[in-house]
């Protein structure tokens, strides 16, 4: 009899979980921007923030209004970086009351997360060819390469802090595209991410968040434990590189970003 029991109770709780996880995988999702217009090909940028940064199970969708019919694509998806996503379409929008649809697969079934205009989101034709900009940069291997294209992103100009001759970058698993060669960050103990980053922003041409979140993309094991707001001192910091920094242009949605990333980061 107590036996049973205890299996009842660990069958409820077992339940419970598994109904609480699709609610509570995804943290944040919503458009950065539109690299698209109206009888184009879709083309955007998300911002995601999910549980163990794990976006496999959501699926987009673009559903348009057609002769009087909702037809609906299914949109590629490439990780830009752990908070970003590149969604690709190959189906012409003429609708400009266009919805795209964000939805998450779940044993359960599918879960509709979130409906959004997609042409309400900021258009910027920074992004449209952001893969092809980014192999480039990685064959190349030099960050500040100029690009004559004048459809992707060209990197930013700027003056740089040169690193001190007796301080050795940190040796790191992340693409040496995410880093400015040779450069580090002045920095002391003293600094928080956020006098560092307020610092930059002018260099940088972005706002704070953006230069928090770039900064903690190009740096991951300068932070304890990867969370944002664990900075830790006596580490070199890297300069981001300049794909990362046009990445951060949108101050509004960086500062949303950040902050359900912080809170996301703070909770565990």
């Amino acid at each position: 009899m107590r036996k049973g029991l205890i299996e009842v109770i660990i069958l409820v709780f077992g339940l419970l979980g598994y109904i609480a996880t699709p609610m509570a995988q995804v943290n944040h999702v919503s458009i950065n921007s539109r690299q698209f217009e109206l009888n184009n090909v879709p083309q955007l940028k998300m911002n995601i923030v999910a549980q163990n940064d794990d976006a496999s199970r959501l699926r987009f969708y673009i559903r348009q209004l057609d002769d009087g019919q909702f037809q609906q694509q299914t949109l590629s998806v490439q990780s830009i970086n752990r908070f970003l996503l590149q969604l690709n379409g190959t189906d012409v929008i003429n609708d400009n009351n266009a919805q795209l649809i964000i939805s998450e697969a779940t044993p359960s079934g599918v879960v509709t997360l979130a409906v959004v205009a997609v042409f309400d989101a900021p258009y910027s034709f920074k992004s449209a060819t952001l893969t092809t900009y980014i192999n480039k940069q990685r064959s190349a291997a030099v960050a500040e390469t100029p690009v004559k294209d004048s459809s992707v992103i060209h990197p930013v100009k700027k003056k740089t802090p040169q690193p001190s001759p007796t301080v050795a970058l940190p040796r790191t698993s992340a693409d040496s595209s995410s880093q400015q060669a040779n450069c580090l960050i002045e920095r002391d103990n003293s600094d928080t991410l956020w006098r560092i980053a307020n610092r930059y922003k002018e260099q940088w041409h972005t706002s704070v968040y953006g230069a928090m979140l770039a900064i903690f993309e190009a740096n991951l094991v300068a932070f304890s434990k990867q969370k944002i707001h664990l900075l830790l001192k006596d580490v070199p910091l890297n300069c981001p590189s300049a794909v990362i920094l046009a990445e951060y242009n949108n101050k509004a949605i960086d500062k949303k970003v950040f902050e359900v990333i912080e809170a996301k980061h703070a909770a565990k």
